[in-house]
Formats: structure tokens, C-alpha cells, sequence
């Protein structure tokens, strides 16, 4: 008899404890197509820092050693950095404004064509961005001798790569340029 209480028991608690195992968290029952932020994580998530980070200018002061840089070089560099931050300063802020027009939710035909044109005009924002930043490597090439200079686009050939790679996954679209432009 007590046998058979028990095994009633257990017949009735045991669907109550399949189905706590099979509780599914908020987390879980998230779904791309009821997901608010779906749209914000497709969209462009480029950051101003990362782009900041990107600077050929800052890459080479970093490397200082493995440049093998003099004083004079070095105080060159930074004076350049300073000039170079100061220029993209309000290209940085564009690309920070433009970035989060990128990501807004789209609900109407209109907010879906402005994100659009927020993420054309981030990618043509980085893209001047980068030709500063080509262009002040270039420049700062020119006070390099032989040596330092082969190192140096070792380094940037390095830097470029990583920084289309970067592009591509964050923008869906990297600006391929031929040759070396620094």
C-alpha cells in the first residue's frame, strides 16, 4: 500500500519537475522579431575610440622602441598627434552623431531612409577620417630614415589590415584602396 501511495506521488510530481527544468528565462524567450534592440545590433557600431586608436600617428609613437626613434622625432610625433586630434575632432563628433542616427529604431519609411542616410554619411565621415590619417603618415614617413621607414610600414601595412577588418564587421563595408597610401 505504501508503495503504491508513493508511486502516486511521484507520477504527480514528477510533470512539475520537467517542466521547472524547462522554465525558460526573459533572456531566453527573446526573439529577433520582437527584439527592440535587433535593430541597433545590425546597425553600424562604430565607436570614435576605436577610430582614435587607429591613428597611424599614435600606432608609431607607441612603438617607439621598435622604431627605434629620436628625441626630436618622437616630440615631432606628438606635435602631429595634437594637430591631427585637432582635425578630426569635429569628424569624430560627426561620426559618434551619426552612428547613434544609424542605430535609432526605424518605425516608418521616413526613419528607415534617414538611418540610411546616417549610415552613408558615417561611412564617407570615417572614410575622410582615414585619408587624414593616411595623409599624416605619409608626412610623418618623410622625417624617417631607410630603416625606421621599412619598419614603420610594416607596422601600418599591419595597422590598415586590421582596420578594414574592422570596417567590414562594423560597417558591413571597408573602403578598399590599391597600393599603400602612406
Amino acid at each position: 500500500m505504501n508503495a503504491r501511495i508513493l508511486f502516486v506521488a511521484a507520477l504527480a510530481a514528477l510533470p512539475s519537475l520537467a517542466s521547472a527544468q524547462r522554465t525558460r528565462t526573459a533572456s531566453d524567450r527573446r526573439t529577433e522579431l520582437f527584439d527592440k534592440d535587433s535593430a541597433s545590433r545590425q546597425a553600424p557600431a562604430v565607436r570614435t575610440r576605436d577610430l582614435e586608436d587607429m591613428s597611424p600617428i599614435k600606432l608609431m609613437i607607441d612603438k617607439k622602441k621598435d622604431l627605434k626613434l629620436t628625441d626630436a622625432q618622437l616630440s615631432q610625433l606628438k606635435e602631429s598627434d595634437n594637430k591631427l586630434k585637432e582635425k578630426n575632432a569635429p569628424l569624430l563628433k560627426a561620426v559618434d552623431s551619426l552612428a547613434r542616427d544609424a542605430r535609432s529604431n526605424a518605425r516608418s519609411d521616413e526613419d528607415r531612409a534617414r538611418m540610411r542616410n546616417a549610415r552613408m554619411s558615417l561611412m564617407t565621415t570615417v572614410g575622410e577620417v582615414r585619408m587624414n590619417y593616411d595623409a599624416a603618415a605619409k608626412e610623418a614617413l618623410a622625417t624617417f630614415d631607410a630603416e625606421q621607414q621599412t619598419k614603420a610600414n610594416e607596422l601600418l601595412d599591419k595597422q590598415k589590415q586590421d582596420a578594414e577588418k574592422y570596417m567590414q564587421e562594423r560597417l558591413g563595408g571597408g573602403e578598399r584602396r590599391g597600393g599603400s597610401q602612406h
